[in-house]
């Protein structure tokens, strides 16, 4: 399954709400991501932060710069248990 977002809504301390065509939505803390450095620091600034948009067919987020975040990565990273790839692996790495 593709999953497409919708909307997307800035909330406090660096974290977005996403909200995709299965009528649900995630919060995702985007704290981490910026702490990895490198291209990613830009988002700790609220202004540029605030510049999220929706990508192509709602198949992804991004901001200005190249920087962009996969549709359903970001929805499989809230839902570990729904990706029938990671629990493929795990299995077959134990």
């Amino acid at each position: 399954m593709l999953y497409q977002i919708t909307k997307v809504t800035v909330e406090e301390e660096r974290k977005l709400r996403i909200f995709y065509t299965n009528e649900s939505s995630i919060i995702v803390d985007f704290h981490p991501i910026i702490q990895k450095g490198g291209i990613l620091t830009k988002l700790a600034d609220p202004e540029f932060f605030a510049q999220v948009s929706i990508g192509e067919r709602g198949r992804y987020i991004q901001w200005p710069g190249e920087i962009e975040f996969c549709a359903d990565a970001l929805w499989f990273e809230s839902h570990p248990k729904a990706n029938d790839f990671q629990q493929l692996e795990e299995k077959l790495l134990n």
